[in-house]
Formats: C-alpha cells, structure tokens, sequence
C-alpha cells in the first residue's frame, strides 16, 4: 500500500510510527485512531515501538495466529494491551518523555466516555473495555474498576513485563488467551454457539458472565442490536472506510442482493434512481428495492445461506407469536376495521352507477327507446371507491431486533384492517447495510389476501430514515390511485453507518444519527407533504425519543406502549388522515 493511498489523518498516524521506530521503510499493520477520526499519538508510538524492539516477523505471525476468527477484533486489542506494557517497559529508561504521554493517554481514555455516542457506546466490546479501564486506572495511580476474578486474572496475565524477548512474549500472550479465551491457536470463523434470554434476565446476567458486542456492517438476524470496535483499526480496514474502491462497492452490492434478494429494477435504470434519489445529505449512498426473491442462476453462499436460515426462524417466531396471542389480535382486527369503516361512511358518498332500477337519470332517458338500452336509472354502489392508497414502512433496523415479533404484528392487524375496508395497502420494511438503504415490498397492492406475508419481517443493518422516505415516494409512483397515505411504523431514531458528506455549507461530514438524522428525516417528511402525500407515524420507542418522534411527524403521531393500545390509538390516527384524504 503506497503512502499517497492514506488518507491526512492516516499519514500523520503513521508519520508518528515512523518517527518512533526510525524506519521509514516500515508498513505498520496496524494505526491508531480516535473515534473523532484523529491519530492518537501515544499508541502509534506504541506501534512503532514494537517494530523497533520485536521487527516485523513477531508481530505479523502473532496477529496471523487468530487473523479471520470471529473474535478477532477482541484478540487484536487485547494483544495490543500486552505489547503496549512491555514495549513501555524495555523504552522507557532511555524515553523519559513516555510516561507524560502515556498518562495523557489514560486521562484522555476515561475523558472520552463522555462524548460517546449511542452507536460508539455500542461499539465497545465490554470485555476490552473492562481490561482496558483497569489498566489505564492503573496508569493512573486511581482506584482499580471492580472485576471479576476471571477479568482480574487475565488484565494480570496481559502486564507483560520488559524483559521479555518477542519469542516469550508472543507466547505469554497465547497461554493468556488459552487459560482465559479458550483459544487453541487456530482461527474460528464459525459464529459462536449463542443462547437467547429475554429481557429481565439481561441484569442478571450481564453480572455474572462477561459480555461481548459484535456490530459489522455485515448483516445478522439475532436477538439484541450489535456494534464494531474503535481504537486500534487494522490499516487496510482504515483505508477502506476512508475510500471504497470500485470492487468493493460491486463486492457489497452482490452482498446486499444475496442478503435481500433481487433488485426490482435492472441495473442501468437502478443506477439512474440513485442519481436523482441520492443527492444532498445522502450523496455516496446506494439504494436496493427488493421483494425478496433470490436473484436467479446464483450459486448462494454460505455465509448468505445462513442468513436465509435465520430470517425463516425468525418468520416462524412471528407466526408462533400471533398465534399465541391470536385472540387479543382478532380483536385489534375488528375494532379497527370498524373504526375504519364507520369513517368511510360518514366521509364518503357512496358512488352512483347506472343500472335497471332506481333514480331515473334525465341524462340517460333517450337510450331507452333508441338504444333499447334499459340501464337508464341511478343506484347507489354498495361498496365506494376510497380513492387513495396506503402505504405502511416498517422500520427494519437493528434497533427493533427485541421487538420484532410485535412490529409484524402490528403490520398485519393494520393491513388486515385496511384491506378489509377495501384499501389498497403495501407493506414495506427498511433498513441500511453497507452504504445500501434497502426497501423490501413484503406485500404488494395486487397481492389479494396475502397479509400473512408480513410475517416475513425481520430486523438487521442500520436505518437511514431521510433516504427511505425518499424510497417510499419512488415506490408511490406505482399506487393505484392519486392520493396517498404512509403510515411508519418508527421508533424515531434515525442511525447509519455512513456519514453525511461535507458540502459549502457543512465543510466537516457528520455522523447520521442525533440531531443531524433527525432534521433530514424531518425535512423529508415535509418534502412529501409538499406533494400532497399524507405522512403519519405509530410510535412505539423509548421515552428520550419522544420529543424526537414530534420534531419529525408534528401532530399526525400516536404512541403506543402496548398491542392493546393499538386498535384505538391507530384507528384514531387513521380516522383523521381519511378526513383529510377525503376533504
């Protein structure tokens, strides 16, 4: 990898090991960078110390031993841990200045909490950070964190001392990883056999045993949201975060297609949508519209095999839960369809159709005696036309893995409701992976009777709310009628992986998520309004995002906490967007 690759940051990173270790031949394996993106100056001398005292075949067979595990992030930290003792160690009689930089450093970890977000609090993997806290407290000279004797044991088996040869070190920190990780020397991609508890065990277990997070932008149907680490980036992950190549980019979309299913559109005419849907806050991103089907003629792989596997038993979960609950369901049904359609009747005339019997129609009269055509009267049609569509988006997204039985309850009830009363309905989940905002059609307008579809719905990846709006105005240009109503299903909390790009305006990118994310999703809900299409929300979040909720949907909004709230809270919500629709 050339120099000119890196990015300004990265070349300051590694400009710093370069002048700790005094080769300037030296491609370090690894930088550090702070989450704001800046090099951290203490671990890339760190870094460079290593290279200077051990050389380069010592560190690169060390990493290799676990390189590809599925806990290779964790084991790649921890060794850092170990190396970081005894390169300070054997430096710091010659380096007097090392121990100032390495307090600065332990201040700075400890100072850094207080400016993490919600995805970077995620991120950290908790056993990391428990060795990690104990070790910089240490620096210190503070109180040590309370551990378990089992964190205990391995924070002191990873104090390697100074004088230690790179042999015994690398070493040292095998066994410590064998007595504590139960790692064998070999590498293991396959996911770790997991058991999944429901929410009132979590403290009590979270005391008990230690945790570990997982979040990669790969996708993973599992039980509880998942995060990736900070801190000390392997260089060629760094690089490809800063600028994706081509490859890359063609590699993610076949991943996306393998995760999703099929594009609904062909590529050229894909990438045109894009041009004009992915401007402003969301240039650099990419969109996928999909039914789910697999693409046909390709061999499916593995990793992508066993999401399919996950998302069918997670299928199966949904029906097991509307089953169970099926009476308390029902009769959501039913209420709702009859608040539902006690509104049509009092807002909408039925229509006047020609017929054999009724009102004489003045205008037809004259085809009786000519035409012999006996279809000269008026009579009230039974069943009006509503004369508009609906549309429900499901937030797919990470964030509603705990609650993702519900939230395909909650599609079904609302459909069934709708298409009971003779309205068009489309269901539609979201979510972002990969650069990609994907929208998958689980039932279609011209799909009759096919509500038990939903309960396809699972949740994985990011959401990118902002762009999915804009996806859902796309997907209206195919409704059956004028006038419009969507209706998300939201906790209102909008958060993805890619950045807002810099522009004239906003010269620093920013994260998506917070307050940034929450103004895009506003100004898109506004932008959609201003077509004439109805946009409205059933929250069900936490309280912090209430005030959130209201920025983004203003009054067309109810909350609800429980399935049994949501007949009433949705009927009234649906009840008043027909007024307006009707008006």
């Amino acid at each position: 990898m050339k120099i000119s690759a890196y990015s300004a940051c990265q070349r300051r990173a590694i400009n710093q090991v370069w002048t700790v270790c005094g080769d300037y031949r030296f491609e370090p394996q690894f930088l550090a960078m702070r989450s704001d993106g800046q090099p951290d100056l203490y671990m890339n001398c760190i870094i460079g110390l290593v290279h200077k005292w051990f050389g380069d075949d010592m560190p690169k067979k060390l990493f290799a031993s676990w390189a590809g595990d599925a806990r290779q992030t964790m084991y790649d930290d921890l060794a850092w841990l170990a190396l970081e003792n005894a390169v300070y160690e054997k430096e710091l009689p010659g380096r007097p200045a090392l121990d100032g930089l390495r307090r600065a450093h332990a201040s700075a970890f400890f100072a850094s909490e207080y400016r993490l977000s919600r995805q970077e609090w995620m991120a950290k993997n908790q056993l990391v950070y428990a060795v990690q806290s104990a070790r910089w407290k240490s620096v210190l000279g503070q109180k040590p964190p309370v551990l378990t004797p089992w964190e205990k044991g391995l924070s002191a088996a990873l104090a390697c001392p100074g004088t230690l040869s790179g042999e015994e070190l690398a070493d040292a920190i095998r066994e410590a990883f064998r007595k504590y990780l139960h790692f064998d020397g070999d590498a293991h991609a396959k996911k770790p056999f997991s058991l999944h508890f429901g929410e009132r065990w979590v403290p009590l277990l979270t005391r008990l045993f230690t945790t570990e997070m997982v979040r990669t932008d790969d996708l993973a149907i599992d039980r509880s949201a998942a995060a990736g680490g900070n801190g000390m980036v392997r260089a060629s992950n760094a690089l490809r975060a800063q600028l994706r190549s081509n490859e890359q980019e063609d590699e993610d979309r076949d991943y996306v297609e393998g995760c999703f299913g099929r594009s609904l559109y062909p590529p050229k005419e894909l990438a045109l949508i894009e041009q004009q849907t992915c401007t402003g806050n969301h240039l650099g991103c990419h969109l996928w519209f999909t039914r789910g089907e697999p693409a046909p003629g390709k061999t499916m792989r593995a990793d992508v095999q066993h999401l399919f596997d996950q998302t069918a038993e997670q299928a199966e979960r949904n029906r097991a839960d509307f089953l169970k609950n099926n009476d308390l369901y029902q009769s959501a049904i039913l209420h709702l369809t009859g608040h539902i359609r006690n509104c049509m009747q009092v807002q909408q005339q039925p229509d006047a159709v020609s017929a054999r019997q009724g009102h004489a129609d003045v205008r037809r009269i004259w085809r009786l005696p000519v035409l012999n055509d006996g279809r000269v009267f008026l009579r009230s049609e039974e069943e009006s036309n509503p004369g508009f569509t609906v549309d429900l988006l499901l937030d797919g997204s990470a964030s509603r893995l705990h609650c993702q039985e519900t939230i395909a309850a909650q599609g079904y009830i609302l459909a069934r409701s709708l298409a009971a009363c003779g309205i068009p309905v489309r269901v539609s989940s979201f979510c972002s992976l990969r650069g990609f905002t994907v929208a998958r059609i689980l039932k279609d307008f011209s799909e009759k009777n096919a509500e038990r579809k939903i309960f396809n719905y699972f949740a994985a990846g990011w959401n990118r709310d902002g762009l999915a709006l804009r996806m859902a105005g796309k997907l209206m240009d195919t409704a059956p009628a004028d006038r419009h109503l969507l209706i998300l299903l939201t906790d209102a909390s909008p958060d993805d992986s890619r950045r807002i790009l810099p522009t004239g305006q906003s010269p620093l990118s920013r994260s998506y998520d917070g307050a940034a994310g929450v103004a895009d999703t506003a100004e898109e809900v506004r932008a959609l309004r201003q077509r004439g299409i109805r946009v409205a929300a059933v929250f069900m979040g936490e309280n912090v995002s209430v005030p959130d909720a209201r920025t983004i949907y203003g009054h067309d909004l109810v909350r609800i906490q429980r399935m049994d709230q949501l007949a009433a809270a949705a009927g009234k919500l649906i009840q008043e967007e027909i007024r307006e629709l009707s008006g």
